[in-house]
């Protein structure tokens, strides 16, 4: 049975700097998720939207970012990018096996995906990367 899903708080909260059609991504996104039968709740997760420099320097150096923040800008720091996780209620998404974590990421990348086609906002999702899968990860098209 499909649920409403709605963004929480904290979740708001990260969305602060990020561009604004990216924005209406993610509420078209939660709102599809809303209406499917084996819907997941979304959540933004720490360092999951705006960074300054040197956030972004720090994922770096614990090698969760290929970019540095300062001669390699990281599409967080202009807004251009948001990550986007499955949020489990009572615990912690990362707790759970790769396969598991697999099927959500698919979950999210599919309303991800079909909110962009349907808001116009042409974004790339890091999971399809070819050397660094960032799975969290949706960003504006360049082109």
């Amino acid at each position: 049975m499909a649920q409403k899903f709605q963004w929480g708080t904290t979740s708001l909260k990260r969305m602060k700097g990020v561009d604004p059609s990216i924005v209406k991504v993610l509420f078209r996104a939660i709102r599809i998720m809303s209406r499917k039968k084996d819907g997941v709740d979304l959540t933004i997760p720490w360092m999951g939207g705006i960074r300054k420099a040197d956030e972004q320097n720090n994922l770096f150096m614990a090698k969760f970012s290929k970019c540095d923040g300062y001669e390699d800008k990281s599409e967080h720091q202009t807004g251009n990018a948001i990550d986007v996780i499955p949020y489990i209620k009572g615990g912690n998404f990362y707790n759970l096996d790769e396969s598991e974590q697999d099927l959500l990421f698919y979950k999210v990348a599919s309303v991800m995906l079909e909110a962009s086609s349907i808001e116009g906002v042409p974004m790339v999702w890091g999971g399809n990367w070819k050397t660094w899968r960032d799975r969290p990860h949706y960003q504006k098209r360049k082109y």
